[in-house]
């Protein structure tokens, strides 16, 4: 702990130290597949389902269309820059930057806000860092899962003291809160504690977010409920292996650690994860209740519980998946980063524990940052700029999409 202190006292939260932290932040977005920012590719839906809608609709019918059973309003918004103003030829390289931004966003409100969890420089950096390599395989630099990362954003929003922000960043939360309602239902699941932290706060700017929020949600809601009992495509609540949901429940949203939620890791990962998620689930009520009288504790934390229970009773076939992983796991980290680097004179062995479970799921993600990405990106798979070029030879060819290793990830121009 002297040796944080030092740290602590060394690193000054200047607006220098803040670019070169943003500077390091896109180094190591961008290191984890470089060939992904050289070879920019279409990732599965983000092709076969909204690029190449896109192509064949009016703007109107882009924005309101629901495609996967509930609102897309960020992918609306590429598809269409996509498709209505830049050729083919770079349709990639748009939603491949795109989603690149988006990841940014929440370094953006982690480097440049100072709330309680994030007001020290080193915290800065080690809730950078693990909003960055925590980030599951299938998000990265595609807009195809942002409202995932959308998500992460509205909690980030949630915890901010508004008082401290500039005018410019109040409207700038306001929009990120208004597509990211808009954009799945990643972000209306913080509804609850939004309206209670508002409540609290009883601060106009507050009151605002919560208000674009809230309504947002009404609108999700009712078209997420329609979609679940009228055209349920994705079978949304209707498989009922309850054995299989409670164990990907507690893997998912407590162990913070790449674990075996989908079939190609092994099952003896799984269980490890398993395993770790119950202790860790242990952990979090122990946080809970020795936190109860901070608000900004009791909020963060029963966020996770609300996001990763119904992330997992709304996932696909109820087997949940690390992209549901990501929101509950960032925030337990950054958490835990704070109960780590509470004041000295508040140490006790409490904060040593605090200590040992972020070296430890820090580590496991570091360590598996890289090596990940080979679920979700081969050199065999198609690469979009020489799949155009074979249908502007051919122009019965269908170019194809990420991963590219069935016959419906393609796009008909």
């Amino acid at each position: 702990m002297e040796v944080i202190d030092k740290i602590n006292y060394k690193l000054k939260d200047t607006f220098r130290f803040r670019v070169v932290l943003f500077l390091c932040s896109i180094l190591l977005i961008s290191v984890r597949e470089p060939a992904l920012l050289l070879h920019p590719r279409l990732w599965a839906e983000e092709g076969c389902i909204f690029y190449q809608y896109a192509l064949h609709q009016s703007i109107y019918t882009i924005f309101t269309t629901v495609h996967v059973g509930y609102l897309t309003l960020f992918n609306s918004i590429v598809s269409s820059l996509q498709a209505k103003v830049f050729p083919i030829e770079n349709a990639a390289i748009v939603s491949t930057y795109m989603g690149f931004l988006v990841q940014l966003i929440p370094v953006y409100i982690i480097i440049f806000t100072s709330p309680k969890f994030w007001d020290t420089p080193l915290k800065k950096i080690i809730c950078s860092f693990i909003i960055i390599v925590v980030l599951a395989p299938e998000l990265s630099l595609n807009t195809t899962n942002s409202h995932f990362i959308f998500g992460l954003v509205t909690f980030l929003i949630m915890i901010n003291n508004t008082t401290a922000l500039s005018r410019l960043q109040k409207y700038f939360f306001r929009l990120l809160l208004l597509i990211g309602g808009l954009t799945g239902p990643a972000s209306i699941l913080f509804i609850p504690t939004f309206l209670v932290k508002a409540y609290y706060q009883k601060n106009k700017e507050k009151y605002i977010q919560a208000a674009i929020l809230s309504i947002c949600g009404l609108i999700q809601a009712f078209i997420i409920l329609y979609a679940i009992l009228y055209n349920n495509t994705y079978h949304r609540l209707a498989e009922h292996n309850y054995a299989r949901t409670i164990s990907h429940f507690f893997t998912d949203n407590f162990s913070m650690i790449p674990h075996a939620s989908v079939s190609y890791l092994h099952g003896i990962t799984f269980y490890a994860g398993f395993l770790f998620g119950v202790l860790m689930f242990v952990y979090y009520v122990y946080l809970l209740i020795a936190n109860k009288k901070d608000s900004d504790y009791v909020l963060s934390l029963i966020s996770l519980f609300i996001v990763g229970t119904c992330s997992t009773l709304g996932s696909l076939h109820m087997a949940g998946s690390p992209r549901y992983a990501y929101i509950p796991s960032c925030i337990f980290l950054i958490v835990i980063t704070s109960e780590f680097l509470k004041r000295i004179s508040l140490v006790n062995k409490t904060h040593y524990i605090a200590g040992l479970v972020l070296f430890i799921c820090l580590s496991a993600n570091t360590v598996y940052y890289h090596y990940g990405m080979r679920n979700v990106y081969a050199d065999s798979y198609p690469k979009w700029k020489d799949e155009v070029a074979k249908w502007r030879a051919d122009n019965t060819y269908k170019p194809r999409v990420h991963p590219g290793l069935d016959a419906g990830q393609c796009v008909s121009p």
